[in-house]
């Protein structure tokens, strides 16, 4: 189901793989790292400030793993480089390809 979903994204997300520069990068820089900074940031503030508690046997090892975890969803990423590049190429294609190569990151969590 989930490889049928991948693969309905791809094929409507119009890319075209040629295109990679600069945003390809930056986007993907920012997933890497945007997401699990993120989420830690947020789980250390709930912690702190709300009195919330991580479930038993969790750690902030976890906590950082799901962070390259949750930047595999790139719909969003799709969406905010075709809303935010008027011209559809070649900046708009590289953005998305940036946001596509993030389908990476599954193997940096199983590493984790």
């Amino acid at each position: 189901m989930e490889l049928i979903l991948g693969l309905f994204g791809l094929v409507n997300a119009d890319v075209v793989f040629a295109n990679t520069g600069t945003a390809t990068w930056l986007v993907l820089t920012g997933l890497l790292l945007g997401k699990p900074i993120g989420i830690s940031l947020f789980t250390l503030i709930g912690e702190r400030l709300f009195g919330l508690k991580m479930p038993e046997g969790m750690s902030y090892c976890h906590v950082v793993t799901t962070g390259p975890l949750a930047a595999i969803g790139f719909t969003v990423a799709l969406f905010v480089s075709t809303t935010a590049f008027a011209k559809p190429r070649p900046v708009q294609d590289s953005a998305k390809t940036g946001a596509l190569a993030n389908f990476s990151v599954g193997t940096i969590a199983i590493v984790e």
